[in-house]
């Protein structure tokens, strides 16, 4: 019997990728992303792929949205064997504290953090029990400083700090609850937080491995975490970075 996946902010960058990893395992796979014409293009290569796929327009900052991607995806598939919550965004610039808009904290946290709260809220009335698994998004950011990084690293420990507490609080029902942290990756996101310029010099400074990674390096530790090789680990974030946060110093990076 095929796995089902449930992915939000699935239709781009990591999110598409870890899509397609699944799909390629003959997965049924529901995803979910603010943008209908690239979600339907990522349900297409969900297809073609060889899994079976949905996809709902959803915007999580709004949980009347997430509810019915979720109840859809149930209709749709039935149980949830794994629920990724991969929607995220950063804020429009990078700016101190004191000069970013309310707004724009509201929508980092709302997507971030609330998104990922209310997604696993909603999902869990439909995720094995036991067996199913959670895995979330943090960051390098998640545990590590950064000028002008402030919304975001909140959101992200947060979402650390939530991964923790809920494998606590579901283990008994044989739910794993892990995160993946990545580091930067070649995605959209990431190009808009660097300015739209090139990786290279601040990669080969930087990283150990001396690139940037690449989405289906993420997508590979994903499918890895939310398959049985990995049934005794949970409560835990797997960074995935090139060895970039053994060897970053945060103090001295400043955000574009």
């Amino acid at each position: 019997m095929p796995k089902t996946v449930v992915i939000t902010g699935a239709t781009s960058g990591i999110g598409r990728a870890v899509a397609l990893a699944h799909a390629r395992l003959g997965a049924n796979v529901a995803i979910s992303g603010r943008r209908e014409e690239q979600g339907n293009q990522a349900a297409r290569e969900i297809v073609e792929a060889g899994g079976s796929a949905f996809f709902l327009a959803t915007d999580v900052q709004h949980p009347a949205d997430i509810e019915r991607f979720i109840n859809s995806a149930a209709d749709k598939f039935g149980a949830f064997d794994t629920l990724i919550t991969n929607a995220g965004i950063e804020p429009p610039r990078s700016l101190p504290l004191a000069d970013i808009p309310v707004e724009q904290i509201d929508a980092v946290l709302d997507t971030n953090l609330r998104g990922s709260l209310i997604t696993i809220k909603y999902g869990l009335a439909h995720l094995r029990k036991p067996g199913g698994d959670i895995i979330l998004v943090s960051s390098l950011w998640g545990r590590n400083g950064g000028a002008a990084l402030s919304v975001y690293t909140a959101t992200k420990a947060g979402v650390e700090g939530l991964t923790r507490a809920l494998a606590v609080e579901l283990g008994h029902d044989g739910i794993r609850v892990n995160c993946l942290a990545p580091g930067f990756i070649d995605t959209e996101m990431s190009r808009r937080f660097m300015g739209g310029g090139d990786f290279s010099p601040f990669f080969t400074t930087n990283v150990p491995l001396e690139r940037i990674g690449l989405d289906y390096e993420i997508a590979n530790a994903m499918t890895f975490l939310s398959s049985d090789a990995a049934s005794y680990i949970t409560g835990q974030t797997l960074t995935v970075d090139g060895g970039h946060s053994i060897k970053m110093s945060a103090a001295n990076f400043q955000a574009v």
